[in-house]
């Protein structure tokens, strides 16, 4: 399954101790050897050579605007959202909102391109004025959310709502101090403080609006919620935030990692999708954030960051190892359960199959190098 074409070739014996690649590390069969971003140590190196291993397989860097697939959002659509959501700002700035009947419109029209040509590539706008970052980003935002919300089962109509949500996200940060949204660096306490307002300043504006449902509403003042309970301006956690915020909240950091900023490089798509991986559980909603990662590593033609020989978090508590899968990017492999709820290793290991057995879901895999040497020892085959 794993498509070695796609993959950047490495021969073991130019691997050195300290060495990071920027992928998942796998061998020629696709079995995960090494997780992405953890330098490789010495005796990684020597496990390879060891049994027998001449040459791995990792995922290279992509960009969200370096590929050659058919674009799905058109220039037209891309205009009209951007000259929606600039008449939205200047309304914001001057007077009062009036109506959302544009926004809406250019939710519609996403959602319509991207059922249209569902293969096709999810262009998103690329930044080209540091100034207009937030109406660049929230485009991106509603359509990175009409395109989770579809992927992840959802009907239209609650599509359409969380992609409002998402292009509507960040409309209170018009109504804070431009010299905070645009600071070409790190906020003082009291301009982080102003900032930590602007989803509050945002369900403001919206919130005696009749045509908006309460899902669009909770979208914007939740979206910065963390599942941890760490998150703004409420601290809400888990289930309390809701997948609709949860899903504008993973899309909304996603765009933000993969732009360029006066204060930051961007991030190539691999690497967000990790730090995604990664603060699942912390940051993002495991259901929704785990889907996002799939979805957009295999639009990139990367590997699935669930590849055989992966030991991962289930919703149960219990650790497990994907020993098959009849997909590259099923979300439904073939496990084998090491530890129970409690974190115990399990004496005989439960062998379960995703697809047949519902009461477990795949929240995150494991990647911490140590804890993958120790779970390889509860491994019996």
């Amino acid at each position: 399954m794993l498509e070695k074409e796609k993959l950047e070739i490495v021969d073991v014996n130019f691997l050195r101790e300290g060495v990071l690649l920027c992928g998942i590390v796998y061998d020629e069969t696709g079995n995960m050897l090494w997780p992405a971003r953890k330098t490789i140590t010495a005796g990684f190196i020597s496990r390879l050579k060891d049994r027998g291993i001449k040459n791995i397989f990792y995922s290279a860097p992509r960009f969200k605007d370096a590929f050659n697939k058919p674009p799905i959002i058109s220039e037209e659509t891309k205009i009209f959202a951007l000259d929606t959501i600039e008449e939205i700002g200047h309304q914001v700035r001057y007077g009062k909102l009036k109506d959302l009947n544009a926004a809406r419109r250019t939710v519609e029209r996403f959602l319509g391109e991207i059922k249209s040509h569902p293969e096709n590539f999810l262009n998103l706008m690329v930044l080209k004025d540091y100034d207009s970052y937030t109406f660049y980003h929230s485009i991106n935002v509603g359509l990175l959310s009409v395109f989770l919300t579809k992927k992840l089962g959802f009907n239209d109509i609650f599509a359409l709502d969380v992609g409002l949500g998402g292009f509507l996200h960040d409309i209170g940060k018009i109504l804070v101090p431009s010299k905070i949204v645009n600071k070409n660096g790190t906020l003082t306490a009291e301009e982080f403080k102003e900032m930590k307002k602007h989803p509050i300043y945002g369900y403001n504006l919206i919130r005696e609006d009749t045509t908006l449902s309460n899902y669009i509403k909770k979208t914007i003042i939740y979206h910065h919620e963390k599942w941890d309970g760490n998150g703004y301006p409420i601290g809400l956690k888990d289930e309390a935030i809701g997948n609709f915020a949860g899903i504008v909240s993973v899309c909304d950091v996603y765009d933000a990692l993969t732009t360029e900023r006066p204060y930051k490089q961007a991030y190539c798509v691999n690497d967000a999708l990790i730090y995604i991986m990664r603060n699942t559980m912390k940051h993002f909603n495991p259901y929704v954030s785990q889907r996002f990662v799939n979805e957009l590593s295999k639009m990139f033609e990367l590997g699935s960051y669930y590849p055989v020989g992966s030991y991962v978090y289930l919703n149960t508590g219990e650790v497990g190892y994907i020993i098959n899968k009849d997909d590259e990017y099923t979300m439904r492999p073939g496990i084998i359960i090491l530890k129970n709820f409690q974190g115990f290793p399990l004496r005989n290991p439960i062998e379960s199959d995703l697809k047949q057995d519902s009461s477990r879901i795949i929240y995150k895999t494991i990647d911490d190098p140590e804890e993958i040497e120790r779970l390889s020892s509860l491994l019996r085959f």
